[in-house]
């Protein structure tokens, strides 16, 4: 049996060789080609440049290129670029304290060049030759005379292959290209007359022209949708200034609509999504808003060196950069009238006939395959009425005014014995969750996720041979934002083995032309915008991952909704397509169905136990 040697060894110390001191370095700021592309457009945004431009290939790991009509570099600037703690951005250590730039050149040359085949093509316009400085892995730079506009290009090519352990971590071409996209349409926010363009593998794919004004900027990210919506955000204080967008009555599914810039550094801050979280949850707590978020402060009451990639900050008084964050959006968010409506109750009788929506028709019947029918899923269910519609089952009445119990039509039914389960359905709790009663205690069945565990099953099982696909009459057009335009072109061939006939159709707009059948037309738009939040929170992209995040995705848009008044026949069946599902107890996306209150716990609760 072979053991381990746990004891120390002893070697003598020594000072690591230039080169290894680049690659640690390197491990601290280049994670991935997005982290290349992000050091590399904060310093043209540092060299004062106003068209940048980034070609890649393969997602950035066979090629990066950035091209800046910034101010440049001499000769001499260059040469110096290529040495570990060269910067032209600090001098003296109070320098670290008030920091005003995105990031120090000097630091992030080496580092990627140390990883990568590097070349770097520059020109002050006052030297009388641009430069043009050649770099491999391991050996010394090489400079020599070149020719090139005012402005500097840099060019990293076959990132990580002199690093194999490092290469093997990175995520496939489409999910790195999306990381990238999201990095370059982040920094375009802050300077509006920055023109940026994006080619990838010799296509271009964004063409992001100056903006006239941070609105219009806002827009182009954002996309069209929220122009009715975009409420613009103003707070001064004695110590900061917030400004920016919020969206009200718009939210998402995700928050990779939220941006947030501390003076113009793109930042990742518990404060900052705190205040911001506190201030929208008053008004809507379902999704999030598009939150575009710039907060000015006096660079010494900030540390922006908490981490290598200055992408975290540290605030000296993070109480009222919270305060002041939560005061703007709040006022934001209240609209035209001062504030007036932070807590205004929307206009509606106490008592609205719910009963009069008629249920799901989960009964229907499909000859060919002996079960519902999947293609025809959809269409079973009505639109779901919005949150506000909502309206409380029982009137509320104060103590001792004993008044008649109002409740919706709806006809009585017996509760349904459920099999195996030795239990039965008793009824439903907030028209969103069916009650069953069993030996044991009382189970709650969240009846939207039970119902798109059962369509994920039957829509995989039917997917795996073909799937069925629509011809729509009129072609939708899909009209989207920058980033989100961006990503959904990456998708557009794996989308199209899935079903959807889709392509390009003129500026940020894509044509639908065929959809797969358990798609409804008027949920195109709902589709493809969970389908880009999916992407931006799961890196991965290939064929079956896409499919099965789709088939989740359609199963979640077909199922019944919470807030939906069930029959007592339609709960049973709802209940009992569950438990003869592939998993009962989580839905394709994790969330969990069941819910068991234990008859023990109850009566020790009641003190009878």
């Amino acid at each position: 049996m072979t053991t381990l040697d746990h004891r120390p060894q002893t070697r003598s110390v020594q000072v690591l060789p230039g080169e290894l001191i680049n690659q640690i370095a390197a491990g601290e700021v280049v994670e991935r080609p997005a982290s290349v592309v992000k050091e590399l457009v904060e310093n043209a945004i540092d060299a004062g440049a106003t068209q940048i431009d980034v070609l890649l290939e393969n997602g950035g790991k066979k090629l990066i290129e950035v091209s800046d009509n910034g101010c440049g570099m001499s000769p001499v600037d260059a040469l110096s670029a290529m040495q570990r703690h060269a910067t032209s951005k600090i001098a003296r250590f109070e320098d670290l304290l008030t920091v005003s730039t995105l990031g120090f050149r000097g630091e992030a040359i080496p580092s990627i060049a140390s990883v990568s085949r590097f070349s770097l093509l520059t020109f002050d316009g006052m030297s009388a030759h641009a430069t043009e400085i050649e770099h491999e892995p391991g050996a010394a730079p090489r400079s020599s005379p070149a020719a090139r506009s005012r402005g500097t290009t840099v060019r990293v090519a076959d990132l990580f292959e002199n690093v194999p352990a490092r290469k093997k971590f990175l995520k496939s071409s489409d999910a790195e290209f999306r990381s990238i996209i999201s990095i370059i349409t982040s920094y375009a926010l802050p300077g509006p007359s920055r023109s940026f363009r994006l080619i990838h593998n010799g296509r271009t794919v964004l063409d992001l022209p100056a903006a006239a004004t941070p609105r219009e900027r806002a827009i182009q990210i954002l996309g069209d949708e929220v122009i009715p919506n975009l409420e613009e955000v103003s707070w001064i204080t004695d110590r900061c200034s917030v400004h920016g967008f919020v969206t009200r009555g718009l939210r998402f599914g995700s928050r990779r609509n939220q941006f947030f810039f501390v003076n113009g550094r793109l930042v990742r801050d518990k404060v900052l999504t705190h205040a911001t979280n506190r201030a929208t949850d008053a008004f809507d707590n379902d999704g999030h808003p598009a939150v575009v978020l710039f907060l000015d402060i006096d660079p010494a009451i900030v540390d922006v060196n908490v981490h290598p990639a200055k992408t975290e900050v540290r605030f000296r008084d993070s109480g009222q950069i919270h305060v002041a964050v939560e005061q703007a959006i709040k006022r934001a968010m209240a609209g035209p009238e001062e504030g007036s409506g932070l807590l205004r109750i929307p206009d509606a009788p106490l008592q609205q006939s719910i009963g009069d929506v008629p249920g799901p028709n989960l009964m229907h019947q499909d000859e060919n395959i002996g079960q519902s029918s999947v293609s025809d899923a959809s269409s079973f269910f009505p639109v779901p009425a919005a949150r506000g519609d909502y309206q409380p089952r029982f009137e509320v009445t104060p103590l001792f005014q004993q008044k008649a119990l109002v409740q919706p039509p709806r006809e009585a039914f017996e509760p349904v014995m459920l099999g195996d389960l030795r239990g039965r359905v008793i009824g439903q709790y907030r028209d969103s969750y069916i009650l069953i009663d069993t030996p044991e205690g009382l189970r709650l069945v969240d009846q939207h996720v039970a119902h798109e565990r059962v369509l994920y099953d039957r829509i995989a099982a039917s997917a795996r041979d073909t799937i069925s696909v629509q011809t729509l009459l009129t072609p939708v057009i899909y009209e989207t934002g920058i980033a989100e335009g961006g990503i959904l072109e990456s998708h557009l061939g794996e989308l199209r083995e899935v079903g959807f006939d889709i392509e390009p159709f003129s500026g940020r707009s894509f044509a639908v032309k065929a959809v797969p059948t358990i798609l409804r037309r008027d949920g195109i738009e709902r589709f493809f915008r969970k389908l880009v939040d999916a992407s931006m929170a799961d890196k991965q992209s290939h064929v079956a991952r896409l499919r099965e995040k789709m088939i989740a995705t359609l199963a979640c848009h077909a199922a019944i909704k919470v807030h939906r008044p069930l029959s007592g026949p339609e709960m049973s069946q709802v209940v009992g397509d569950l438990l003869a599902s592939s998993n009962p107890f989580a839905c394709p996306h994790g969330r969990p169905i069941i819910v068991d209150i234990r008859h023990l716990d109850i009566e020790k609760h009641f003190h009878r136990k």
